[in-house]
């Protein structure tokens, strides 16, 4: 099971792991993209990141963690959105501001999979 459970996603934070999610495609300017999020447990609480990113992947290159940043003044890693004391606000935050499902988050390193599906479903409906 990739997905983690809603209760699964808020452990994962207390315990101090990352977690993530593939938002999809966007357009920012007309220029096409790519979006997604994560949280990152820290001593002072749970940042949340958005990156936005050029779709630059292949076949063989489907790590969206190292995908080209939209705006080229904008880290790599994403921006951060907030910093929130609490795991149970920041999946709150996400889910409901920032178009989260409570149902797609994964482990750190897993949203390069959904990348990878999202590839596979996109070119095969075209």
């Amino acid at each position: 099971m990739r997905h983690l459970t809603p209760a699964f996603a808020l452990g994962a934070l207390r315990r101090g792991k990352q977690i993530e999610q593939f938002l999809g495609a966007i357009e920012i300017d007309g220029r096409p993209g790519l979006r997604w999020i994560a949280l990152g447990p820290r001593p002072t609480g749970v940042t949340i990141y958005l990156s936005d990113v050029e779709d630059v992947g292949t076949d063989t290159f489907h790590d969206i963690t190292e995908f080209p940043p939209l705006d080229p003044d904008e880290e790599t890693w994403g921006r951060e959105v907030a910093v929130l004391p609490t795991p149970e606000e920041a999946l709150h935050l996400a889910e409901h501001e920032l178009a989260a499902d409570p149902e797609r988050w994964v482990n750190q390193g897993i949203v390069c999979d959904e990348y990878q599906d999202f590839r596979t479903t996109r070119t095969s409906n075209p």
